[in-house]
């Protein structure tokens, strides 16, 4: 669901975090791209309720209960340099 659409997708293990588990970052190459993520979690994951903000914007943030799942646009992701915020935190998987 995530590799075809995204690239540079990180999996970073939070510690010590009372809301989430852990988090996947991305990067989509437009806002095309990441809008459709929702739908996918709805049909392949068969979750109706779940928190999200940022629907057609740079950036999209979904909470799945224990997994925090932030998209980007590359020109966003450079900006923010998201990764830095969890720098006490372990990146357990890479892809693309």
């Amino acid at each position: 669901m995530f590799s075809q659409k995204f690239s540079n997708i990180k999996v970073i293990e939070l510690k010590n975090n009372s809301f989430h588990d852990y988090v996947l970052i991305a990067t989509a190459n437009s806002i095309a791209q990441i809008n459709p993520i929702i739908k996918k979690i709805k049909e392949n994951l068969k979750i109706e309720n779940f928190k999200y903000e940022g629907f057609n914007s740079s950036w999209l943030l979904i909470s799945l209960n224990d997994i925090l799942i932030q998209i980007f646009n590359e020109e966003s992701r450079d900006y923010y340099n998201i990764e830095d915020i969890y720098f006490d935190s372990q990146t357990i998987a890479k892809f693309g």
